[in-house]
């Protein structure tokens, strides 16, 4: 019986408090006395705020460019982006591919605001 409930909260929950989970899965995962890997994960963050990049205060030419080199460093799999990609994830010790499918649902969420401010906050 606790295990369907169990199974139908999951199914209720939507991209958003996954992100949400999961961001703060990032923050607890930064740890004093491991400069690198912090600024490695720091690395990740930035580039998920650039693939969610707004047009505020640029061009949409400069903005699309933005966005499009970070979507390329998220998913391209063949090329030197693929291999910064796995690079930085394993030593910012993720998953490459747990990592792509955390950048997916956060491009593709419809609570980019909110999201990007909660990235800014780890940031800071």
């Amino acid at each position: 019986m606790k295990k369907n409930q169990e199974e139908k909260q999951k199914k209720t929950y939507d991209w958003t408090v996954d992100i949400n989970y999961e961001i703060f899965q990032f923050r607890h995962s930064t740890k004093e006395g491991e400069p690198e890997r912090n600024l490695y994960l720091a690395v990740i963050l930035q580039a998920l705020l650039d693939a969610t990049h707004s047009t505020v205060g640029y061009t949409v030419a400069v903005s699309g460019s933005i966005q499009s080199q970070a979507d390329s460093w998220f998913f391209t799999s063949v090329s030197a982006h693929a291999s910064d990609f796995n690079y930085v994830c394993d030593m910012a010790g993720l998953d490459p591919s747990y990592t792509r499918s955390f950048a997916y649902k956060i491009i593709r969420s419809k609570e980019i605001s909110f999201i990007r401010k909660r990235i800014n906050g780890l940031l800071s």
